[in-house]
């Protein structure tokens, strides 16, 4: 698998997992109103989007390692920031979360970022 493509689906992975976590946490703050933050974080260890969540980011952690593997740390991990630009458009898409300017600004800031660390190879 190429460098790009193990990055792209770690990113992705993860990215999703994150995305599985905060609808996860979502359904079980609607079903259980009342439960206390300790107990939702408990019934979360049980609930099927949060599992899926943890299976998704391990996935994507386990191809990271591959990444690590083949490439400097220096290199890689700042690549990782491009989770932000996949988890800011995904939630606005999924969860109708606020797309501001500032926030869309900070992103494309993080993405000039990770064009200028690519750009250095």
């Amino acid at each position: 698998m190429s460098r790009w493509s193990l990055i792209g689906l770690s990113i992705l992975l993860t990215s999703l997992g994150q995305l599985f976590f905060k609808k996860g946490m979502m359904l079980l703050k609607e079903a259980h109103p009342r439960a206390s933050l300790a107990q939702l974080t408990v019934m979360a260890f049980l609930h099927p989007q949060v599992l899926l969540g943890f299976l998704s980011f391990g996935a994507g952690a386990v191809l990271w390692l591959a990444v690590l593997a083949r490439e400097e740390v220096g290199y890689a991990y700042p690549l990782s920031a491009l989770g932000y630009l996949v988890v800011l458009f995904a939630s606005h898409f999924f969860f109708q979360e606020s797309l501001s300017f500032s926030r869309i600004l900070g992103v494309l800031l993080i993405m000039a970022g990770v064009f200028f660390i690519e750009w250095s190879r």
